[in-house]
């Protein structure tokens, strides 16, 4: 009985170390510290580009997708974190202060545009990550 008493700490203790292991990465902020990259990944063009300007500017602005997204260190080219957006193309990343890429991947997408930001302390960098559909 004793040793199963000793096993759920010890059990609890291993699982917080490997939550607190996840959190932490070469450019991941310790938390609390306020900042990062935030923004959305966005499909673009989503209709043709030989429509009508009206309809182009109403309907063609671009739609938010689901993505995984990647931020490289633009010094040594490490990867400093890596996120799923939500299903509204949105993603938050805590990173140290530092010089950055970002990237996305989209499944059946020709390219995401690479955006290069500059994290300053207690700020986060607002992004647009544009992914060409193809369609022309």
């Amino acid at each position: 009985m004793r040793s199963q008493v000793l096993a759920v700490p010890a059990t609890a203790s291993l699982i917080a170390l490997a939550a607190l292991a996840s959190c932490e990465g070469p450019g991941n902020a310790p938390r609390g510290t306020g900042s990062g990259v935030a923004g959305v990944v966005v499909l673009w063009p989503v209709c043709p580009v030989e429509g009508a300007l009206e309809q182009r500017e109403e309907d063609c602005r671009g739609e938010p997708t689901e993505a995984t997204v990647r931020v490289r260190d633009r010094t040594t080219d490490d990867v400093a974190a890596t996120a799923r957006t939500e299903q509204d193309g949105r993603f938050r990343i805590s990173l140290r202060p530092d010089a950055y890429t970002v990237t996305a991947e989209v499944p059946g997408t020709h390219s995401c545009k690479p955006i290069d930001v500059t994290v300053r302390p207690g700020a986060y960098a607002d992004v647009t990550v544009g992914c060409d559909t193809g369609l022309r």
